[in-house]
């Protein structure tokens, strides 16, 4: 069975940084209500007596009704960072809160305490960007190093935490409901395809000997 990461769409987030309505779709939505378009009035001839309606052509067309592109400063950053680590996205996050707060010191790649992932690094990034003035280039590889660290030392406390546990006289977890079916259908395809290989072999053989038999004369020929 293949692992196959998820698309960006599952993990993809709002900005966590005051873009201050300087984005492309920002500023498409807020002048739509406020900007004024200069066009012709448009009269018509009508009879004594009824109301008239003035439009001007601007109105009279119709709208588009595609809705503007979102796009936000860190989805290059996500494209990027995914692309390189399609796997990343695999791992379980915590979608809890445990502060409440959105906008976060991003500064550093953590502060010690909650997940890391590549959100975190991704953000890390765009303040370096923003607050630091580097490159997005240099910006990357000085994330995703310390990003790499906390990897391994997580790694490794995990390995350490199992052979300790190993060593205290736990036991390994059984493996999932879905693996452990996945598994016993696969030993019965082996079995089954044994199973064929050896009667089609038996039947190769009875072949085998009855054209030899009847090549010497043992069996009569069939009228």
């Amino acid at each position: 069975m293949r692992s196959v990461p998820p698309r960006n769409s599952l993990v993809r987030e709002t900005t966590q940084f005051s873009t201050q309505g300087r984005l492309e779709f920002e500023q498409k939505t807020a002048g739509e209500g406020s900007r004024a378009v200069e066009g012709e009035k448009i009269e018509r001839a009508v009879a004594e007596g009824c109301v008239t309606s003035r439009h001007k052509k601007s109105q009279l067309r119709t709208r588009s009704t595609k809705p503007p592109r979102i796009e936000f400063p860190e989805d290059q950053l996500r494209r990027t960072f995914y692309r390189n680590h399609p796997f990343e996205k695999e791992r379980p996050r915590i979608v809890m809160e445990p502060t409440g707060q959105t906008q976060q010191d991003w500064s550093q790649l953590t502060h010690g305490h909650g997940q890391v992932t590549g959100e975190n690094v991704i953000r890390h990034q765009y303040y370096l960007m923003q607050n630091k003035g580097l490159s997005e280039r240099e910006a990357y590889a000085q994330a995703t190093s310390e990003f790499y660290k906390i990897r391994a030392r997580e790694e490794m406390e995990a390995k350490s935490a199992r052979q300790e546990a190993l060593a205290y006289g736990a036991r390994g977890l059984a493996k999932p409901f879905s693996a452990s079916q996945l598994a016993a259908e696969d030993r019965a395809l082996r079995r089954s395809t044994k199973a064929f290989a050896q009667r089609a072999e038996e039947q190769n053989m009875r072949s085998a000997m009855s054209e030899k038999m009847f090549a010497a004369g043992a069996l009569p020929p069939s009228s």
